[in-house]
């Protein structure tokens, strides 16, 4: 196992009292679009996918898996951003109903628009506060760990470490460089939209890093166990075809993943756990003996046939997914629809799936 071998064949020996099994000719019949369609529903149910798609180039599976988890990283930046325009709205809401008052510093001096002494945050630990009237010059370090004190010159602040600082509102405005700095619902949002900006960028590529290299790597890794384990029982089994079904293998992974939190179920590892799940089965699935054609009408040789993909069954999936694309944006968490929905789907794909074998024995019946 030094040197990794990346060949795509997979050993797949005749079955017995059967003629010896032919490459099957349909890991083409899809266009290459096609099978970037197709990986997004398959892998969760079709073990001939998973036969195909390890004769197909490494590649192949390697764009498709960028794909997922870009798209995977793109939905999740969009429920951030919704997040913080929803923050904003608030914001705005907050200056508006004259909850947070309208505050003007010039020269060093603030002044505030409305009703004075003005807490804006209090709980057991914390203390925030505006008071322009001198009444209020400082934190009650005996009672609060953390807060902010706003003077007619100073801002106070009170750290959680214990540390207490008086801050010259004329150096904030200097370090700021801005005479009048003026907060207020506009300017507010205004800095609100900025930062919104800057922190979608940093959390959508910090997404990509960790949904396409972080883990390709730790794919890479356990498709490396997998090949050891698969050359052992097979030997001359090469790794690309094991590393292509970990890379297909991580959609109904995280799929089953993303049903369990919808009903709060969140244990450490279970993706981990289901894609080592959905990669034994595909490695099963792929490695699995093959017939040109069915020896008999039994359901164990119509799996054992080579079939077509018949990828247009991804087709009837298309509701469930934009059932989940939705459900990441606006996180509804609405298990009740996402649940029926997975089982109305996989009831669907399983009935067309074995449509052919129901005929092929009625035609026999008669």
């Amino acid at each position: 196992m030094n040197n990794v071998p990346m060949n795509n064949d997979v050993p797949h020996p005749p079955a017995p009292g059967a003629a010896a099994s032919a490459q099957p000719q349909s890991p083409g019949c899809l266009s290459a679009i096609g099978w970037l369609g197709v990986g997004w529903v398959l892998p969760c149910f079709s073990l001939n996918f998973y036969f195909l798609a390890a004769r197909r180039r490494v590649a192949s599976a390697m764009i498709f898996f960028f794909i997922f988890a870009l798209t995977i990283s793109g939905l999740q930046t969009l429920a951030v951003i919704r997040g913080l325009f929803q923050a904003g709205v608030e914001i705005r809401r907050t200056f508006e109903t004259g909850q947070f008052p309208e505050i003007t510093i010039t020269g060093g001096e603030a002044q505030v628009k409305g009703p004075q002494q003005v807490v804006l945050f209090e709980d057991a630990d914390t203390w925030v506060a505006i008071d322009t009237t001198g009444e209020l010059t400082d934190i009650d370090r005996q009672r609060y760990r953390q807060g902010f004190l706003l003077t007619r010159t100073t801002l106070v602040v009170l750290n959680n470490d214990g540390r207490y600082q008086k801050l010259p509102l004329r150096d904030i405005q200097q370090g700021l460089d801005t005479d009048p700095l003026i907060i207020n619902g506009d300017t507010t949002t205004a800095y609100w939209a900025v930062f919104s900006v800057i922190a979608s960028v940093i959390v959508f590529v910090f997404l990509i890093i960790w949904n396409a290299l972080v883990r390709l790597a730790y794919i890479a890794l356990m498709a490396l166990v997998f090949w050891g384990i698969a050359a052992l029982i097979r030997p001359g089994t090469g790794f690309g075809p094991v590393l292509i079904t970990g890379l297909y293998a991580v959609v109904p992974a995280l799929f089953v993943n993303f049903l369990l939190s919808q009903i709060q179920v969140n244990l450490p590892f279970t993706t981990t756990f289901f894609l080592v799940v959905f990669w034994s089965v595909g490695l099963a699935g792929a490695f699995l003996p093959r017939t040109t054609a069915p020896a008999s009408s039994s359901a164990v040789d119509y799996f054992r046939a080579e079939r077509t993909l018949r990828g247009w069954r991804a087709l009837i999936a298309l509701p469930l997914l934009f059932d989940v694309v939705l459900e990441t944006i606006f996180n509804w968490n609405a298990w009740y629809v996402t649940w029926p929905l997975t089982l109305l789907t996989l009831g669907a794909l399983l009935a067309v799936s074995v449509w052919p074998l129901i005929k092929t024995n009625e035609r026999g019946a008669n």
